[in-house]
């Protein structure tokens, strides 16, 4: 085994010694704590990706305007705050609330903070797309603790991640010959996409039969329509997520986002997908199932 090789296993077993732990007891807020943590790297990664010069504030106030987007989000399907018994009003007007106070505090910060009005529009778009594409997105994984299933659907934006990662690479190495997007991603190609949903599919309904009902352990159970829909359209999106961040790094020109695990690129890297993959099965699961099951 090669020095590379090694560090990237060692640091991936260190990492999930924390984090699956969580994933299976954590609950409400231990999936809280560990999304949380989420947010601060990648804040930090975007604030050093899109505002370099301006990282000395930048990285601060978005913490500051992000924590209430995250904590929002995660109390969108809950009617009290879990442990807390407080309860909550108009769940949605107060995250929607919030994230117009986002914007706007946002605004005048960069107008505040500037020193010409060179680059400034764009300064503020940077800022504004990473209080939407962390702290918003991320904070919908504790959201789906609050379901019947709890911590189970937390693992489902996972699978469709690793799975369809998973699915797209060997798939693309082996029959790959249309290049998808080769101006944003130039080794993605549309065998290795189809690879991807495939087996995202296969690795839910793997999922479903070995560990749901173990995680879930209230009675809830996952479909078969649950393994194709969230297979399917979650595997597209966690697509889009990871030609999104991948047209994030090439816009400002870097490899990685950053550097969280010694070998594996930055917090960002990791969670591509999964930032995309989460607002499909939050939606799938509070809107589109109950309407399906009728």
């Amino acid at each position: 085994m090669n020095p590379e090789t090694r560090t990237r296993l060692l640091s991936a077993l260190a990492a999930l010694v924390v984090v699956i732990p969580l994933l299976l007891w954590g609950g409400f807020w231990g999936i809280s704590a560990l999304a949380f943590a989420a947010v601060v790297w990648g804040l930090h990664e975007m604030a050093t990706l899109g505002m370099p010069e301006q990282r000395g504030w930048a990285f601060p106030a978005m913490l500051v305007l992000g924590a209430p987007v995250f904590a929002l989000a995660a109390l969108c399907t809950s009617e009290v705050i879990p442990g807390l018994d407080v309860e909550l009003p108009d769940r949605f007007l107060l995250l929607l609330t919030t994230l117009v106070l986002a914007v706007q505090g946002s605004a005048i910060l960069v107008l505040f903070t500037a020193k010409s009005t060179e680059g400034l529009a764009d300064r503020w778009a940077r800022f504004l797309l990473s209080l939407f594409y962390v702290p918003l997105l991320l904070g919908l994984l504790p959201a789906l603790v609050q379901l019947e299933g709890g911590l189970a659907w937390v693992w489902v934006p996972l699978v469709v991640g690793f799975f369809g990662d998973i699915g797209g690479y060997f798939a693309g190495r082996a029959f790959g010959k249309h290049k998808m997007l080769p101006t944003i991603s130039p080794k993605k190609t549309w065998e290795g996409f189809f690879g991807g949903v495939g087996l995202a599919v296969v690795g839910l309904m793997l999922f479903k039969v070995v560990f749901f009902d173990l995680i879930a352990r209230d009675g809830s159970s996952m479909t078969w329509l649950d393994c194709v829909v969230l297979g399917v359209v979650g595997d597209v999106a966690g697509v889009v997520g990871d030609l999104v961040e991948s047209m994030i790094k090439r816009t400002v020109g870097a490899k990685d986002s950053g550097r969280f695990l010694p070998g594996h690129g930055g917090m960002l890297d990791r969670i591509d997908a999964v930032l995309f993959v989460a607002p499909v099965v939050t939606l799938w699961l509070v809107v589109f199932r109950p309407l399906v099951a009728g």
